[in-house]
């Protein structure tokens, strides 16, 4: 059952053979035996040599020849307070094109309409400005709401 009181929400996922968004259910990363806490709107990737899932750190360059993309997830069910997802130890993630509502940005970042985002940065699992840089871009602000309830309106392709 999802917590009420958060603050992040899709709003749109084309449809199958419209560059469509897939669910996906993955087991959380253990420290020490402990599940790390991944919170509904965190964005993550899987590691590879545990097939678990952990908040993004660092979006890598891209400059041709360099580095490949990332692949990326959203959580929509995380583990932090959604009962059935701590339940069966996973959390259930989304990829594709999504238009979200979140509150899992960085508290520096200024976000202008029509900005482009990054994720992971400066802050794990986290969206923020992109840099100007060649670092993989995840999606762009369409509306910023953050003086009125903390919030931002993306469009992203993870």
């Amino acid at each position: 059952m999802a917590n009420l009181n958060d603050l992040f929400d899709v709003l749109r996922g084309w449809h199958p053979g419209g560059d469509s968004s897939v669910d996906h259910s993955f087991e959380p990363l253990e420290v020490a035996g402990v599940p790390v806490t991944l919170l509904p709107g965190t964005i993550v990737e899987r590691q590879a040599a545990t097939e678990t899932v952990d908040a993004a750190v660092g979006t890598v360059d891209v400059t041709p020849g360099t580095g490949l993309p990332k692949k990326l997830y959203v959580v929509l069910e995380g583990n932090g307070e959604d009962l059935s997802t701590q339940f069966v130890d996973k959390v259930v993630c989304l990829s594709g094109k999504l238009v979200l509502k979140t509150d899992k940005i960085d508290s520096g970042s200024t976000f202008p309409v029509n900005g482009p985002l990054m994720v992971g940065h400066t802050t794990a699992g986290l969206l923020e400005d992109h840099d100007g840089s060649a670092k993989q871009y995840v999606g762009i602000v369409l509306q910023n709401n953050v003086a009125a309830d903390g919030t931002i309106t993306v469009e992203v392709d993870l």
